[in-house]
């Protein structure tokens, strides 16, 4: 059994959010192990106190295990933002993925939920699969270039006013793209690109895209990560897109 490492986020210092809609990246938070065994976990916080009270703290855990041609991968994920004693966000996520390889590509099925209070998003919850495809990956697999086709179940429940909720229930196409190469010895991007269609309302769609920008040292990695993420017809009164900025450190022990 062993242990690849064990990774700590504890730099925030450049955080501009907005809101519409919920994808989640599981791109970042599960990249294939090399390992029969792996764990990891990150924390990421942020406390102001005088004219500004603000609490925001951002955990995960990933835990992954690979045999031969398989590879069964969990995490769970926390959010949680306090401004002037308001709870503006107490989210939690969480997925189950499993992986079965094909030489350079892979087919997957998945299972994921999740909540997201400032979307007024009670619950999510998705099932689905498809074929993730090679198209380019080195030896060490430190660069790569994947397609990845499938198809989902989704069920949503929006909290329209204090006394309405929302129900939705849509089958969605899904196509994404991930990627990471090297600009140099220790500088690489990881992109990852997620477009989901409703397969009765060709209208109704999500675009989700994130570039992470990291410079490596020796335990140390200095990142920089944008996000876009577009809903076409949002179901409650919320904006159609949001962006996320942030700025960190990232600790590998």
């Amino acid at each position: 059994m062993k242990y690849k490492y064990l990774i700590l986020i504890v730099g925030l210092f450049i955080s501009v959010r907005g809101n519409s809609q919920a994808i989640l990246n599981t791109e970042s938070l599960m990249k294939e192990i090399d390992s029969s065994i792996y764990y990891r976990g990150n924390l990421e916080g942020d406390l102001k106190y005088g004219n500004i009270d603000l609490i925001q703290l951002n955990s995960s855990i990933l835990i992954g295990k690979k045999v031969d041609r398989h590879l069964i991968r969990g995490f769970a994920n926390y959010e949680y933002l306090n401004q002037d004693n308001s709870v503006l966000s107490s989210d939690i996520s969480g997925q189950l993925r499993y992986n079965y390889a094909i030489k350079s590509h892979s087919l997957y099925i998945f299972y994921q939920m999740q909540n997201t209070i400032s979307l007024k998003l009670n619950s999510r919850l998705l099932s689905g699969g498809g074929f993730r495809q090679g198209l380019l990956s080195t030896k060490n697999k430190s660069n790569y270039s994947d397609l990845a086709y499938g198809a989902f179940y989704e069920k949503e429940i929006y909290q329209e006013s204090a006394n309405s909720l929302v129900e939705i229930q849509n089958l969605r196409l899904s196509l994404a793209s991930y990627s990471q190469f090297y600009i140099g010895k220790k500088t690489r991007v990881l992109t990852v690109v997620y477009y989901q269609l409703n397969t009765k309302n060709t209208n109704d769609y999500r675009v989700y895209f994130e570039p992470r920008f990291y410079h490596d040292f020796n335990k140390i990695s200095f990142y920089l990560k944008g996000m876009y993420r577009h809903h076409s017809t949002p179901y409650v009164d919320i904006s159609n897109f949001d962006t996320d900025l942030l700025i960190g450190l990232e600790f590998k022990i």
